[in-house]
């Protein structure tokens, strides 16, 4: 009875939000379905099955071989090493078998094969089933709230529904295509620097095409749409829970939606989905119930992290960090020892992202090597790690206050003196969220000093972002190298995704408190009308806070209409003719005279990317060298492929094996009225397709084979 009542006054909310929508976000949910749906539905549908499947069946045996070494760890941890323990594993192996080509699907499922073996042999796990707890029965609520407007956008979604995700997926469609891994060589879509490559994301993307028989590895990275979601608010869940408690963890859970993840989740790239990485490592190696798999797990977890989005990872490494220091503080040295070892694993693992952003090209199989030294180094620390810890204690306690009292003095008293604040506050761009995580600080320090709450990764997190960000802020543009540049400043722009997501937990440490002092329904209810009512409808929402419902109407926009409205297809933003050259180089590859090696000089007018721009490194993963017309120089394409047209005629003297040109645009740009002559080079190409103002072309030198 209280179930029908509790479902019933839940759907009223609902209802009335929904009533309560602008007259623009109404038509978004009640709008016609495009024919494109339907015509992309079957490939879309059969991905999912693929994809979810693999998961479900790899992450499975993942987490029942941890489950079996550790039975400790209980069924929360076990699914969400089964998760999130395969992202590490793909990132491990591609390492070490991809530059020999074995990172292949029969490899993938060797693998699982011998663990199943392993399991048949010593005996599958005995999990104890328990009944939700209430902090998990909220998450499950927030992934309930959020699923059926996501299932319907992955299926409308053959591709990313966002102008500048291309570059992971096309790097995973290369190990796909060509069947090895090379770290140093894995960035075929070329239009940004080597630091911002993701290869932690981009393996794992692989390995879910490999491992699913999908043949797109952008379509593989699209039908993880849901599956990442869950991901998402599982770690969001746990990474409460150790900090505040089980509530506390259910609570963070829900405020997701007061944030722009859950908008900006499903374009796939490493600054989002890092995040879930994130929690998961930091939920693990912050639990007071200390356990070595735990330990493990979550330093292997953050070392991918780094691999997956440098600048969020490294955020959070700093937030792991916190507790070692207070540790050698408070003269808990063995604690600290082993939390030395864990970090430092951590970051051997995440090294060979180091050297790709460097571009210190390192021979095989140095990568391999130092990730394998980095594990047992994360082993030993994990072993080595007493089983009682005092993070905050007596001789902690004050620096602790200290540091959590100044990042409140900023977020209260100086929000202008830092961008991000400044525009999440005195913007209003995340009022509830601000509002609810400075007082949620307090309350975490009220909470910490009854052992109830941990505030030092929370108050540490926000500090170094703060810090990070005003420093970036104040010397990205003093640097000369502007790779360099583009890299520090990243600190600054991706402080705007940093701050909001911190401030989730103690905001869900705050409600869990009014949960326990005031009727617990009406709290919930109380909270789901929060989240539910459009209180604002602010037009953007990938940079301002907005309603449940309103994030409904934006995904079913979408979905239904599809997003790359200025391309030949709404749906896979290429059209016929671009379909038809992509095919052509396909039967290249296949006739063995595309390799790895191979680059395409690609000479365009300038587009944006969500316009008619020629993406052939996206479904076939072939090196993509862009020579553009009316290009001047931008400092976030400064260590790309990407180049003005007068270093064509350079590059054409190598007489290059393939040359796309992009003659006239569907929005009518003209390459000729930059470039009213090609140069005479090109004359002695043959033309292998030539369609709606689209060339092909390739050198007779190159005709007869690789």
């Amino acid at each position: 009875m209280h179930r029908l009542r509790d479902v019933s006054v839940l759907a009223l909310i609902v209802a009335v939000s929904i009533a309560a929508l602008k007259p623009v976000h109404f038509e978004m949910l009640t709008a016609a379905w495009q024919e494109s749906f339907w015509e992309v539905l079957p490939e879309t549908a059969v991905a999912a099955v693929r994809v979810w499947a693999f998961w479900l069946v790899a992450g499975g045996v993942v987490g029942a071989v941890l489950l079996r070494l550790a039975p400790g760890i209980g069924l929360v941890d076990t699914l969400l090493a089964g998760l999130v323990g395969l992202w590490v594993l793909a990132y491990l192996a591609a390492n070490l078998l991809g530059p020999l080509g074995l990172f292949r699907a029969w490899s993938i499922w060797g693998l699982l094969a011998l663990g199943v073996l392993w399991l048949w042999r010593a005996g599958p796990p005995r999990p104890v089933w328990r009944r939700p707890t209430t902090g998990q029965a909220l998450a499950l609520l927030a992934f309930a709230l959020v699923l059926p407007p996501l299932l319907l956008l992955q299926l409308g979604s053959p591709i990313p529904p966002h102008m500048d995700t291309f570059a992971p997926p096309a790097s995973a469609q290369r190990i796909v295509t060509f069947g090895v891994y090379l770290p140093f060589d894995n960035d075929p879509f070329g239009y940004w620097d080597a630091a911002s490559q993701c290869p932690g994301l981009e393996v794992f993307y692989a390995l879910l095409a490999l491992g699913s028989g999908t043949r797109l590895a952008v379509l593989a990275e699209t039908a993880a749409m849901v599956p990442m979601a869950a991901l998402l608010v599982l770690a969001t869940y746990r990474l409460g829970r150790s900090l505040g408690g089980d509530l506390a963890g259910g609570m963070a859970a829900l405020l997701l939606f007061v944030t722009v993840f859950f908008r900006s989740f499903p374009y796939g790239h490493g600054r989002f989905l890092a995040f879930a990485l994130t929690s998961a490592g930091l939920a693990l190696f912050l639990d007071r119930r200390v356990h070595p798999a735990r330990l493990l797990l979550g330093a292997l977890v953050l070392g991918t992290a780094v691999a997956s989005h440098a600048v969020i990872g490294a955020l959070a490494m700093t937030i792991a960090a916190a507790p070692v220091l207070l540790w050698l503080l408070a003269g808990q040295w063995r604690a600290a020892v082993a939390g030395v070892g864990l970090l430092a694993g951590a970051t051997l693992v995440a090294l060979p992202f180091v050297a790709i952003g460097l571009r210190l090209e390192l021979p095989y199989p140095v990568l391999p090597a130092v990730q394998a030294l980095g594990v047992g180094l994360a082993l030993a620390g994990a072993r080595a790690m007493p089983a009682r810890v005092e993070a905050e204690g007596t001789v902690a306690r004050p620096i602790v206050w200290a540091l959590a009292l100044i990042v409140l003095a900023v977020l209260v008293a100086h929000p202008n003196a830092l961008g991000s604040l400044h525009d999440m506050w005195v913007r209003a761009r995340y009022p509830t969220l601000y509002v609810g995580g400075a007082l949620g600080l307090l309350c975490m320090l009220w909470q910490g000093a009854e052992g109830r709450a941990q505030v030092t990764p929370i108050a540490a997190g926000l500090g170094v972002g703060m810090l990070a960000e005003w420093l970036a802020g104040s010397m990205w543009t003093t640097f000369e190298d502007p790779n360099v540049g583009v890299a520090v400043e990243g600190f600054v722009r991706k402080a705007d995704f940093w701050h909001p997501y911190l401030l989730v937990f103690p905001a869900g440490c705050l409600l869990a408190e009014l949960y326990r002092a005031v009727p617990r329904r009406a709290t919930l209810f109380a909270v789901l009308a929060v989240l539910c009512f459009p209180w604002r409808q602010y037009a953007d929402p990938n940079y301002f806070e907005h309603s449940v419902v309103e994030g409904w109407a934006y995904h079913l926009q979408l979905a239904k209409g599809g997003y790359w409205g200025g391309t030949g297809s709404r749906r896979w933003a290429q059209g016929e003719a671009e379909f038809a050259l992509i095919d052509i180089l396909r039967d290249e590859i296949a006739a063995g005279r595309i390799t790895p090696a191979t680059h395409v000089v690609h000479v365009t007018p300038y587009v944006y990317l969500y316009k008619d721009a020629v993406h052939f490194a996206l479904y076939t993963g072939i090196n993509d060298d862009l020579y553009v017309a009316d290009y001047t120089f931008d400092r976030a394409t400064a260590g790309g492929r990407f180049y003005q047209l007068a270093k064509l005629p350079a590059a054409l003297e190598a007489r290059p094996p393939y040359v796309v040109v992009h003659d006239v645009t569907i929005d009518e740009r003209k390459l000729a009225d930059t470039l009213p002559e090609l140069p005479a080079v090109l004359d002695e190409y043959e033309v292998l397709f030539q369609r709606d103002g689209l060339r092909l072309l390739r050198h007779p030198d190159h005709a007869s084979g690789s």
